[in-house]
């Protein structure tokens, strides 16, 4: 049987606590600043967490439709 990647439902989806855009946003700073600190970085400050918030909503937005 072939596998055909790509042909499923998203992870966003297919995960009901994923669908909250904020919330999502929120554990996804989360678990960076977590593996940061693990690794010796220093926690992160408000600046930076507005920063990178603001950068997944952006990515987190509509996507331009390509002209064809």
């Amino acid at each position: 049987m072939a596998i055909e990647f790509g042909t499923g439902p998203t992870l966003k989806d297919a995960c009901p606590w994923l669908r909250d855009d904020r919330a999502r946003h929120e554990r996804i700073l989360d678990v960076a600043e977590r593996n940061s600190v693990i690794e010796g970085l220093p926690p992160f400050q408000e600046e930076t967490r507005r920063r990178l918030m603001a950068e997944l909503q952006v990515l987190a937005g509509p996507r331009p439709v390509p002209a064809e």
